[in-house]
């Protein structure tokens, strides 16, 4: 028997490191990385780039539209809005671009990189606020005013998710609890 008759049999196994994602944490992955968080209303937009095998993913809390009440008339309360939310992984917004300048460094082109998102139930039906739908649509905007692709969302709902991203290959499981 020779060498290559036993290629096939061999089962190459990839180490992963382990991340878990707490509100407001995002992770980018340049090696095996097995990423995992639970969402609710939340969302966790995860960007991959199958060339590199390089993932980045956020657990996002509130789009920009919910900071401290809404847009305002008051120039003074916008401003300190801006300057609140310009390094805070909570929003969406602030999370999305701070992947996306993350992974142009590492020699991704943006057109290189597939945009899934989840998370965004609205887990109180009568709440008239509807966060996940907000954080979704949010998302969405961010993505589609980088001209970033969605290939899946799974979103929506009334009830939590959990989610595990294996950075290399790019395959996401959802579970909904």
């Amino acid at each position: 028997m020779n060498e290559t008759s036993l290629m096939p049999q061999i089962a190459i196994q990839t180490t992963y490191s382990k991340v878990f994602l707490s509100l407001g944490e995002l992770v980018v992955a340049e090696q095996p990385t097995h990423v995992w968080t639970v969402l609710g209303s939340c969302v966790s937009v995860v960007l991959h780039n199958p060339r590199k095998k390089i993932s980045a993913l956020c657990h996002a809390q509130l789009s920009e539209d919910s900071v401290f009440g809404g847009k305002s008339g008051n120039a003074m309360s916008e401003q300190y809005s801006l300057r609140a939310i310009k390094n805070d992984f909570r929003y969406v917004r602030c999370s999305i671009n701070y992947m996306l300048e993350q992974m142009l460094v590492l020699g991704v082109h943006k057109n290189e990189i597939q945009a899934s998102i989840y998370g965004g139930a609205n887990m109180i039906e009568l709440f008239t606020h509807k966060i996940g739908d907000k954080n979704f649509k949010a998302a969405c905007n961010v993505l589609e005013e980088n001209g970033i692709k969605i290939i899946k969302n799974d979103v929506g709902g009334n009830k939590s998710r959990t989610i595990r991203h294996f950075s290399d290959t790019g395959v996401t499981l959802v579970r909904s609890l």
